[in-house]
């Protein structure tokens, strides 16, 4: 009977090398491997390029900058009352059928109705049907104190059915199929406290203070949001409900902007 000579792991690895049947699995690997990874290149590319901070997104991460030093003597009080956070949200950027959401920022405007003290009582409840669900990014009381209520890079609940009609077409986002379309994803909602007087759903009201609008103007004027994107929740219903704010002076309104505006354009403090 022959002896079997027996073959050490090199030897093995040397035979295995020289046959054909090793470099065909080795070539099918290397391939596998190729495709593997430029699939996975291609996903991060376009991951990457989904995730590009779009305009809405960088101006409400930033949206109220350490307050300028222009205008450092017009700087109203401020309070902080935060909302649950079953009152507020994230800020979609896709509809529901995935198409992008870009719109530059808008800043709507409205009124409590009632107190600022009973919107405040309400927003920090957490057991709020999903239909009950509201707040705002800011209530500006009647002395002018700004009250901050949800973080300016989240999605405030100010306007359930809405949408901001431009000569480019209504802008809104369908991000739920089950709720109607908002603007709430690139707003920022600001809320006047209501006079005393109007504390009802019957218009109009005796309009609302000089503080109220200076404080307003101030906040605004932190951004650079343009007077053209400053609308009301009234201009931005699709219900036909809203009437808010009632007694709204616009104009006042954009007239002490401009001046804050101009300030900071001239670095003046006085």
């Amino acid at each position: 009977m022959p002896i079997l000579e027996e073959r050490s792991p090199v030897s093995r690895l040397v035979a295995a090398l020289l046959r054909r049947r090793f470099w065909q699995r080795l070539a099918c690997l290397l391939l596998f491997l190729g495709v593997l990874l430029t699939g996975v290149l291609l996903h991060d590319r376009q991951q990457s390029q989904s995730l590009v901070p779009l305009p809405t997104a960088i101006a409400f991460q930033q949206f109220f900058r350490r307050p300028a030093p222009e205008l450092a003597d017009q700087t109203p009080a401020s309070e902080i009352a935060w909302a649950h956070p079953n009152n507020y949200g994230e800020r979609l950027r896709f509809n529901a059928d995935g198409s992008l959401v870009d719109n530059e920022p808008l800043i709507v405007l409205h009124e409590t109705f009632y107190s600022a003290d009973s919107a405040i009582d309400w927003f920090p409840r957490g057991d709020l049907e999903d239909s009950e669900a509201a707040s705002y990014h800011a209530i500006i009381r009647r002395n002018g104190a700004v009250i901050s209520i949800v973080p300016a890079q989240a999605k405030a609940y100010g306007a359930a059915e809405s949408g901001f009609d431009t000569a480019e077409g209504l802008e809104t986002l369908y991000g739920d199929p089950e709720h109607p379309p908002s603007v709430n994803s690139f707003s920022y909602h600001i809320s006047l406290e209501t006079p005393l007087d109007g504390q009802d759903s019957d218009p109009p009201h005796s309009g609302y203070t000089v503080a109220r609008y200076r404080s307003l103007a101030w906040l605004i004027a932190q951004t650079e949001v343009p007077a053209e994107r400053i609308t009301t929740h009234k201009e931005v219903d699709l219900s036909g409900e809203r009437i808010d704010p009632r007694s709204f002076d616009r104009d006042r309104l954009l007239k002490q902007l401009r001046q804050f505006r101009d300030r900071l354009a001239t670095g003046t403090s006085t």
